[in-house]
């Protein structure tokens, strides 16, 4: 009598198996691809909010070292009126990225002090950042 024994590939994937596969890659990539340039925007826009916010804190003490009022040569306005125009201070780079800081000032009569406004703008003249300090008359 014959007998007829059948293998058993156990070796490998079959065709459908590799077929199901690459669609289901496909399928993802197609999900996850459009997502990437977003993150990338997000990344880029977060370091610069990042880099700006550090940069506050060391405009805010190089202003405090700087005769403000021959540096804003216009006339500093009462808060109660209004604040003061934009001036460009200083242009720094950080991290191969150029930054402006702006300042506008006005006079709290009350308490002697010049509330300054320091804004950072990118190149692109995008506002990343923004803080109040406060300079005292007697430092001047």
């Amino acid at each position: 009598m014959y007998s007829k024994k059948t293998k058993k590939n156990s070796h490998g994937f079959t065709l459908i198996e590799i077929i199901a596969s690459i669609a289901l890659l496909g399928l993802i990539a197609a999900v996850f691809l459009p997502i990437l340039p977003q993150m990338m925007n997000w990344s880029t826009h977060t370091d610069n909010e990042l880099v700006s916010s550090n940069l506050l804190s060391r405009v805010a003490s190089e202003v405090k070292t700087v005769n403000i009022t021959e540096f804003y040569d216009a006339k500093i306005n009462n808060c109660s009126q209004n604040e003061g125009e934009d001036k460009f201070f200083k242009k720094y780079t950080l991290n191969n990225r150029e930054y402006n800081a702006t300042l506008s000032l006005c006079k709290e009569n009350e308490v002697n002090l010049y509330r300054t406004h320091i804004k950072i703008y990118t190149t692109n003249e995008t506002l990343t950042s923004d803080s109040f300090t406060y300079i005292s008359e007697d430092t001047l």
